[in-house]
């Protein structure tokens, strides 16, 4: 009795103990909730106060936001108060809840399902066992939301206590801040203050219950993580008890269907072997019955294994869905430590292969597709087998001579009907058995599709942050200690004997690949025998002009694959032959692809060695200088029989999956080939080796100068990396690489061929016109009868025209664009992880007048520092890029073109300045102020150069003259040689150049004698003598004008007799000429032509004449002599 009574009163301390805390909740409630309905009425009262008083509309409507807020905290610290109310109750039931958990998974898992396997009835028939079925699926569907609900609370606990120290902090200097008494304004109104008082009360509330939570769920949060973690414990403990309940299912239901369908087939064939030898239709009928009913069993087996293959999906599903929901976990809290990356690692080579996936959903929606095909043939069977009659007579066939009647009546009645009616019988068996296989691949295809977009986010979310974490420690003494055992496992005898062993036994058993594989690598080696001369001859041919064609080329690049593919096909062959022997995940396996994934490498080297021989393709068809082609063909062999090995062994490290093989042999390798790679790129982008142009001493590229520093210096980071322990790191990097090696070989030998192509087709138009000289220098010397030398032969690469070359740039640089983007794919996800690096905040105002900060991270900075850089290479070369390619094939002029191109340049500027100032966080809407009032004070201060360049834009568009037009502008004449956007060159008589402003244009007189048409006027002013015949002068003066060629007779010359003058019978001769260089020309010769003409015809060209009349003469000139003051009136009469 003592020992009841002590056990009660236990149980009532503790109960007391558990309802305590529940109890002060009670009281602080109602206390709490005193409080707030004193509130609400003081901010109800306060608004009735608003709205009465004559305060300003402004204070008015500011006063009513200050209540409106304050109220909507009130109603949100009422929520916090009932959330820390459910905390504290939970808290408090905490103990009963993991009594009973604990309680839950100590039962006997196995006893459990005995037992309710025994409830379940011996006899029960299929249909119940698939509604229990039926039923258990529907539980496990709720365990797993069950279990994912969990897991997600579960993170958010484990990731709030890196997130609340901050947020208490700035929760509790808030409430400080809000706990200074307000005082009021000038000229407030009581309302207004009243208002704003409210308001910093009720935020003060609020921030306090927030407070209170925060700190109510970092005290409780140990408690809290140990009840979900027991409580998934438990989920998934009943979700594994339920999984078991379903397989028993499956198996009986099995079993059972089996055991049915079996006997039924027995049944069927026995009635077969008793018709047999009778009635032929009855015999068909009976083993289309018999063949429906072995279909039975296959579906029924079939069913079985897509219910075995839907929960392994399931399975699957739920593992990735629980692994996903673990990285997000371990990423929230372990960061970026070795641990946590090893883990990562290590679920990244578990991950399933997505196209195998894909392509399993394919085929599962392609069974899907066939069944519901056949089971809408099964219910056209249904429908032919309703009326029992119909069916029969259709299938009797009626002899010759016999009464039709009897025959059908004997036959149905007697065979037919009940095998047609067991077939009824048979298609309403098959119908369930397809409506549940339909179902299952339903499932199937809905749990594939979950787990396919799990494993995308997974992947996303590794490619993501794996980079960025270690995948194994330093290299230290324990680093060393392992090394040994790491290097023995590589060389480990056992292996190689088992795969040798695998190897000749697959010999025997299928000796034919073998053999094949053999065969062939012995005739590539033979025809690789005859490459060196079959290389050597065709090169001779490209020696001769007149004989070199693509055909050549072809031919040798043809050999030169001969030559490099005995190495790479046997790597190929004998991995596949490797992997056939060896089952996935086994050394041999493992080396059969390791041998495939080093043939690429090889092919490249060997490929890029035969271009560089003597006579080679790089020498005699792409023109690869001497000093190029001695660089690669000493750097390349040292290179392969280090690189290649080394690539050879970390790739069948990370293939294997081994941590001690990654972490030993793969580190080891990269760090020896990243420091070989980066001693011969530094001696091969030296000076004057592997970039040579002829006749240049000196590397006259300082991208080049930088490649050559950057490129070991970026290989000896990968080694650094790998030391640091970031191995899978290094090895992604260091593989893209020497993949993006492989690139530009690829590419440097595609754009030499299509550089040959491009030189061959100027080589035979150069070719033409050279023999269009010679032949026009025959003619000229069998006429003259002297002997001209031949011009000589002389035709190279460097006569492929300005345009070719820049398409074949903008070619190479496409190509390598596309090429590096496709080999680093795999890493560019890593880049997206900078967006997590804040550097710097800006404030926006967004729509509702509210202040938004948004953070300006690492990668934005990148993206902006970019996006300025190709807007500068952009705007330098993207315009005259479409001017030569694109523009010059459309007519369309000089002018216009250049139009284009300047519009084009200023919309990139303008664009790319934006958009990169804007990833910094400069706005359009901050930089449209900034841009206004920096266009007015360059309006001010510039406006000169501003009128100039808006005219010229305007010249440009309006074009009043183009390039080439002779112009009169402000006295200057001259002709167009250059229009920009600032000013206008005109090259004048005296072959000067003069730049002129592109204002003068719009504001002053201009005149075009070439803009429409190219025929001007000419007048040429003629003066006879008084008495002279006007009509003989109209007719020499017409005469002159038809004589000369150049004038033209449409319109045709015009003279006129305009005037008399002081000394002369005024004449104009107007004519006019096709060209404006033929007014000078036509004006001379017809002016001589004019004299000519005259003086045959005894017609005096006038001169002015002035007759001199003296009234006074000085005394001294009176008393001279008089042949004096003739001979000064003579001297006079001459000189005027």
């Amino acid at each position: 009795m003592l020992l009841k009574f002590l056990s009660r009163l236990t149980w009532f301390l503790f109960l007391l103990l558990c309802s305590t805390p529940a109890l002060l909740f009670l009281f602080s409630s109602s206390a709490y909730a005193k409080t707030q309905s004193s509130a609400i009425k003081a901010i109800d009262t306060a608004r009735i106060a608003v709205d009465r008083s004559k305060m300003e509309e402004t204070q008015r409507q500011a006063a009513i936001n200050h209540l409106d807020t304050a109220k909507a905290d009130e109603q949100e610290a009422e929520i916090l108060k009932e959330r820390l109310a459910t905390l504290q109750a939970e808290t408090a039931d905490q103990p009963v809840r993991m009594e009973r958990l604990n309680k839950a998974l100590a039962t006997n898992h196995e006893q459990e399902l005995l037992e309710w396997s025994k409830r379940i009835p011996a006899d029960a028939d299929g249909e119940t066992l698939e509604q229990i079925l039926e039923q258990e699926r529907t539980i496990i569907t709720d365990l797993h939301a069950q279990i994912n609900a969990a897991g997600t609370d579960l993170a958010l606990i484990l990731s709030r206590p890196a997130q609340a120290a901050d947020e208490i902090a700035t929760l509790r200097r808030r409430i400080e801040e809000l706990s200074v008494s307000i005082v009021a304004q000038k000229d407030e109104p009581a309302a207004l203050f009243e208002a704003r008082r409210l308001h910093r009360l009720s935020e003060q509330r609020r921030l306090q219950g927030t407070l209170e939570l925060r700190l109510a769920e970092q005290d409780t949060a140990t408690q809290r993580q140990r009840l979900h973690e027991l409580s998934l414990r438990e989920l998934r403990y009943r979700l594994d008890l339920h999984e078991e309940r379903i397989k028993h299912l499956q198996q009986r239901i099995t079993s059972r269907g089996r055991y049915e369908l079996e006997s039924l087939i027995g049944q069927l064939i026995k009635r077969e072997e008793e018709l047999e030898g009778g009635n032929t239709v009855a015999v068909e009928a009976a083993t289309v019955n018999r063949k429906m009913g072995e279909e039975l069993l296959q579906q029924n087996e079939q069913l079985a294994r897509d219910r075995a293959a839907l929960a392994r999906i399931e399975q699957a599903r739920e593992r990735i869905t629980v692994t996903l929901s673990d990285t997000r976990i371990r990423l929230d809290v372990g960061g970026t430590s070795e641990r946590v990356g090893r883990w990562l690692w290590g679920e990244r080579r578990q991950l399933e292969s997505l196209t195998r996936l894909k392509m399993h959903l394919e085929r599962i929606r392609n069974d899907l597709a066939d069944l519901r095909l056949e089971r809408v043939m099964l219910s056209e069977q249904q429908r032919s087998l309703l009326d029992i009659d119909n069916a029969a007579g259709a299938l009797i066939e009626t002899p010759a001579g016999a009464d039709d009647d009897v025959r059908v009546d004997e036959v149905a009645q007697n065979l037919l009907f009940p095998l047609l009616r067991k077939r009824t019988e048979l298609l309403a068996l098959l119908e369930p058995l397809l409506q549940r296989r339909i179902s299952a691949l339903e499932k199937s295809e809905q749990a594939l599709q979950e787990q396919i977009h799990n494993v995308q986010e997974l992947q996303q979310m590794l490619e993501r942050y794996l980079l960025w974490i270690p995948s194994h420690g330093v290299i230290d003494s324990d680093w060393l200690q392992r090394l040994p055992e790491g290097l023995y496992d590589l060389i480990k005898p056992s292996r190689f004997i088992t795969t040798m062993e695998l190897s000749l036994r697959s010999f025997y058993q299928q000796p034919l690949p073998w053999i094949g594989s053999l065969l062939l690598v012995l005739i590539l080696l033979l025809l690789r025998r005859r490459a060196p001369e079959r290389i050597e001859a065709l090169a001779a041919d490209t020696s001769r002009i007149r004989q070199d064609s693509y055909s050549a080329t072809l031919k040798t690049l043809g050999w030169t694959l001969l030559a490099v593919l005995p190495g790479p096909v046997m790597l190929i062959l004998l991995g596949q032959l490797l992997q056939g022997i060896g089952n996935p995940g086994r050394f041999s396996h493992s080396m059969g692809q390791a041998c495939m994934l080093m043939a690429l490498p090889l092919l490249i080297v060997q490929l890029l060695y035969w271009i560089s021989r003597e006579q080679g393709l790089g020498h005699a068809h792409f023109r690869w200088t001497k000093q190029r082609r001695e660089a690669l063909r000493q750097s390349l062999p040292g290179m392969a029989i280090v690189v290649l090995p080394l690539y050879f062994i970390g790739s069948l490290a990370f293939i294997r999956k081994l941590d001690l093989a990654i972490d030993v042999q793969a580190r080891l390798a990269i760090l020896l080939s990243c420091v070989v790679l980066a001693w011969v790129l530094w001696r091969l982008l030296d000076v004057g080796r592997l970039w040579v142009i002829r006749g240049v001493t000196s590397e006259p590229s300082t991208l080049r100068k930088l490649l050559r520093v950057l490129l070991p210096i970026s290989l000896l980071t990968v080694a650094i990396l790998a030391l640091t322990g970031y191995v899978y790191t290094a090895g992604m990097i260091l593989q893209s690489l020497i993949a993006s090696f492989s690139v530009i070989v690829m590419v440097a030998i595609g754009v030499g061929l299509l550089a040959r192509w491009f030189l061959l087709g100027e080589r035979r138009l150069a070719l033409h016109r050279f023999d269009e000289r010679r032949l026009a220098a025959a003619q000229v010397a069998e006429e003259s009868g002297e002997t001209i030398p031949e011009p000589e032969e002389n035709i190279t690469l460097e006569q492929v025209n300005t345009q070719t070359r820049r398409l074949l740039r903008a070619i190479r640089l496409t190509l390598l664009i596309l090429g590096l983007i496709w080999v680093w794919a795999g890493i560019l996800p890593a880049i997206t992880r900078l967006d997590e690096i804040a550097l710097w905040h800006v404030s926006e105002v967004g729509a509702d007048g509210a202040t938004i900060q948004q953070s300006i991270t690492l990668i934005a900075v990148v993206l902006g520092i970019f996006v300025l850089v190709m807007t500068i290479i952009g705007a330098r070369n993207l315009p005259g890029l479409i001017e030569i390619s694109l523009l010059s094939h459309i007519r369309i002029d000089a002018a216009s073109r250049y139009a284009i191109t300047s519009v084009l340049r200023y919309t990139i500027v303008i664009g790319g300045t934006i958009i990169g100032l804007g990833f910094l966080g400069m706005r359009w809407s901050q930089l449209q102020w900034m841009a206004a009032a920096l266009t007015v004070g360059l309006g001010f201060g510039l406006q000169e150069i501003f009128a100039n360049f808006v005219s010229g834009i305007i010249l440009l568009f309006e074009r009043p003259f183009r390039v080439g037009d002779v112009i009169t502008v402000d006295g200057f004449t001259g002709r167009v040689t250059r229009i920009r956007t600032r000013a206008t060159t005109v090259l004048d008589a005296d072959n000067k150049e003069i730049v002129i402003p592109n204002k003068t244009f719009i504001t002053g007189q201009l005149i075009n004698w070439t803009l429409t048409d190219s025929i001007t006027r000419v007048v040429i002013k003629v003066g006879v003598a008084y008495g002279s015949d006007t009509n003989k002068v109209r007719e020499l003066l017409m005469q002159a004008a038809r004589e000369d060629e150049r004038v033209l007779t449409e319109p045709e010359p015009t003279c006129c007799f305009l005037a008399f003058g002081a000394s002369s019978l005024d004449f104009e001769l107007r004519i006019f000429v096709n060209l404006l260089s033929h007014r000078q020309e036509v004006q001379d010769t017809l002016n001589a032509r004019i004299i000519t003409l005259f003086a045959e015809h005894n017609i005096d060209i006038a001169f002015p004449q002035l007759d001199l009349h003296v009234r006074d003469l000085p005394s001294e000139l009176i008393r001279s002599p008089a042949p004096a003051i003739k001979s000064e009136e003579a001297k006079t009469d001459r000189s005027l």
